[in-house]
């Protein structure tokens, strides 16, 4: 008997946050995986900002990009399911998590890496009138809209004033950055007056009072030398929508404000029952540990580790990163801890936000261009570190000798193979054995086939027509309740391409092998996503099938009822007829890039958030306008699925290929040659596509023949409705919706595609 390597999921580690703690957890993680442990990332950011280069992106020296870290591929990277989402409450008693907008996520051991935020309980009007600078999302989209229109009033040599509240290292460093964009974005020099206005307030009696006197004073001629005005012993009481006041009666004019004062804990962990210390954070052990909660760890700004209460600062949380892996590793698997000693004094390099900074360490100061240059480095290493990952691969065991190297090479390529539809079988293999099965040994049993539709038609004998279609999918996404939404989209859409309405649906669930509660909680989570998606469709769950499965799988079978004059069908179209796409293509090359850890988090966002989205409202348009024919794009991509319409009249179709919607980032992927492992077989269709030459080298040329998972409707229409039918569907939230091209006349009695 041949041994076969099973990995069961027994226990759930979550962890809450997406700061520089946790990215040492994924990385390790990734690179010394735990069988049998189930990670899950749940982050209010994926795209996580490392704050050390925010100052540069501030003054303009690298681009918003660069400064953050993707948290997707990472996740991918160490196996862990990513959930972008906010955590509203933790019910530390039944190891539950509550998130926003979906089911409890349950839990084994915890980890919290959540940051902190600004104080500012204790002054009015912070929450109308002033900016936070954390959350850093938020922070830089507001700074965007300051910068357009400072930049724009310097210009004109009208007053801007910016206000500062804060008077730590941030608060110098936004100063600095801020005076020097704007005055570079005006071609201004930065000794040279201007009509804008920066000023810091703070309540101590001398800024960075955490720093050695000769940073402060280097500090404060830095901002002298800028005409950046200081406040000291000035306590803001209030914020105003063109002002800021302090305790003494004071009033700066502000055109915009923003605060990095004293930080604190956002409120839901205290609520949880987790304790808090005398500062106001999560008391934690040295070990790492919630000090109440043994199963639950905390990293970062949000810890005060007992007896060793550092500065809130990031360098101190990646300090923590390794020995909170190392715990949380030893932890899950029953073993001794490790307690960790943060170092009492840490380099600090403060920005000044022309390419020079000051580093500062204890006694130690220097300031410089030098300083600057060691502070780029080592941000840039920092971010490289999580950004730049190992390939991630199939593993193909081949015994020597079996093939000859260059068919090995091939398969090892191609090895890694798409879920979703991208898994689907060939069309022409699927072809090949329906022929055969189409004429058996005895020609009195031969079955003359109509056109294939997108679901199987059965007469009731009443004029109404019983629709049946059945679609099955492994999951591409680890998130089981996402994947059961997606899933039941994509298994409802046959049964809209025909222009009826899906009635109810049997489930047949595939589920991996893991202990009895995790499986019940995906399970849970599968059904709970389908069961959603069916209730917004009004159709019925009816029962259905599971097993255990290598992988996540679900389907359904899916009914629907029609009169027999109302069905759309798949090869009706007429000539003439104009063909509107209502989904943008890609998401075949977007999931195996996902799989590889080569997908940014924006395009698989965007492509996720498509999926989502059902075709019933596009098949009623479709109705609604006089629709002459109709099917769903998915495995066998556009053009696939577009010769399936064609083929029975042997008709001809004339393609824009520059209108075919494409979602973010797909292009760019198929450029590189990331396709989906049904992309080739697809390809075949290629013989049937007249012109190609002058599109070879457009990517666009390549999505036709991307497999869809949960894609749109292709129909066809008399050219005096498809305007007002593609104005329908936009309104409808279809905004990728396009004419794409027409059908034509046909001389040559084969079923053809020509691109224009």
């Amino acid at each position: 008997m041949q041994n076969s390597s099973i990995s069961p999921q027994v226990k759930h580690l979550v962890l809450v946050g997406g700061g520089h703690s946790h990215l040492f957890v994924l990385k390790r993680l990734g690179m010394q995986p735990v069988p049998g442990l189930s990670v899950t990332l749940i982050s209010r950011e994926i795209e996580s900002p490392y704050s050390g280069a925010m100052p540069s992106y501030i003054s303009g020296f690298c681009s918003k990009d660069s400064m953050h870290i993707d948290l997707r591929p990472l996740a991918r990277f160490a196996g862990a399911r990513l959930i972008h989402a906010n955590v509203e409450s933790i019910d530390l008693e039944a190891k539950t998590l509550q998130v926003e907008g979906r089911p409890p996520i349950e839990f084994d051991l915890l980890s919290l890496n959540i940051g902190s935020r600004p104080e500012a309980k204790q002054l009015l009007g912070a929450e109308g009138f002033a900016c936070p600078v954390k959350p850093i999302d938020r922070f830089l989209a507001r700074w965007e809209n300051v910068r357009e229109e400072a930049a724009a009033r310097v210009r004109a040599q009208q007053e801007y004033s910016i206000v500062i509240v804060g008077g730590g290292p941030a608060s110098v460093e936004l100063a600095l950055a801020m005076h020097y964009r704007i005055h570079n974005d005006c071609h201004l020099s930065l000794d040279k007056k201007s009509s804008l206005t920066i000023t810091l307030i703070s309540a101590a009696s001398e800024l960075l009072q955490e720093h050695n006197p000769s940073v402060r004073q280097a500090a404060m001629r830095t901002l002298s030398s800028r005409q950046i005005e200081v406040a000291l012993n000035q306590r803001v009481s209030r914020f105003l929508p063109d002002s800021v006041q302090t305790e003494d009666g004071n009033e700066f004019p502000s055109d915009a404000t923003f605060y990095a004062t004293g930080a604190s804990l956002p409120d839901w962990p205290q609520r949880s029952g987790l304790g808090i210390a005398d500062d106001g954070f999560l008391d934690t052990l040295p070990t790492l540990q919630s000090a109440t909660h043994e199963f639950v760890f905390v990293a970062g700004d949000a810890a005060s580790i007992r007896d060793a209460q550092r500065p809130k600062s990031g360098v101190y949380a990646v300090r923590a990163g390794k020995p909170l892996a190392e715990n949380l590793i030893r932890y899950a698997t029953g073993r001794r801890l490790i307690k960790f000693h943060p170092q009492r004094q840490a380099l600090a390099l403060i920005a000044l936000g022309d390419k020079s900074a000051i580093a500062s360490r204890g006694k130690f100061s220097a300031t410089g261009r030098a300083v600057w240059s060691i502070k780029q480095r080592i941000d840039s290493q920092f971010i490289v570190q999580f950004s730049k990952l190992p390939t991630i691969d199939a593993d193909v065991q081949i015994s020597p000798g079996l093939l000859d190297a260059e068919s090995e090479a091939t398969l090892r390529r191609h090895a890694l193979r798409c879920a979703g539809c991208g898994a689907k079988v060939a069309s022409g293999i699927l072809n090949e054995v329906l022929e055969e099965l189409e004429h058996p040994d005895s020609e009195s049993h031969k079955i003359v086939r109509k056109p294939i539709e997108d679901a199987s038609l059965i007469p009731l004998g009443d004029g109404r027509v019983l629709l049946q279609t059945i679609d099955q999918l492994s999951a591409f996404i680890d998130d089981p309740w996402l994947f059961g939404q997606i899933a039941t989209n994509h298994a409802l859409s046959d049964i809209y391409a025909m222009g009826a309405q899906p009635h109810s649906a049997l489930a047949v669930v595939g589920i991996p092998l893991a202990i009895r509660r995790i499986t019940k909680n995906n399970l849970r989570d599968l059904m709970r996503g389908s069961k959603l998606t069916l209730d917004k469709n009004n159709c019925e769950l009816l029962g259905g099938h599971t097993a255990e499965s290598p992988l996540l799988q679900f389907g359904l079978a899916v009914n629907g009822f029609a009169s027999e004059d109302e069905i759309l069908s798949k090869h009706t179209l007429q000539q003439g007829d104009v063909l509107i796409l209502t989904k943008a293509l890609g998401t075949g090359a977007l999931f195996a890039a996902d799989m590889r850890g080569r997908c940014a988090n924006p395009w698989a966002e965007a492509a996720i958030s498509q999926m989502l989205f059902s075709n019933k409202l596009a098949a009623e348009c479709f109705r609604e306008h006089g629709a002459t024919s109709c099917t769903d794009v998915t495995g066998f991509g556009l053009a696939g699925h577009l010769f399936e319409m064609l083929e029975p009249s042997a008709a001809k179709a004339e393609l824009e290929l520059a209108s075919i919607p494409a979602l973010m980032g797909s292009l760019e992927l198929l450029s590189q040659g990331l396709q989906s492992s049904l992309h080739k077989e697809n390809r075949r269709a290629v013989a049937g596509i007249y012109n190609q030459e002058a599109f070879g080298n457009d990517p666009r040329f390549e999505l036709l023949f991307d497999p869809q998972t949960a894609g749109g409707l292709l129909a066809s229409l008399p050219e005096n409705r498809a305007d007002a039918c593609l104005a329908s569907l936009k309104a409808l939230g279809h905004s990728d919706a396009a004419i794409i091209g027409r059908v034509t006349n046909n001389s040559s009695g084969l079923a053809s595609i020509i691109l224009k």
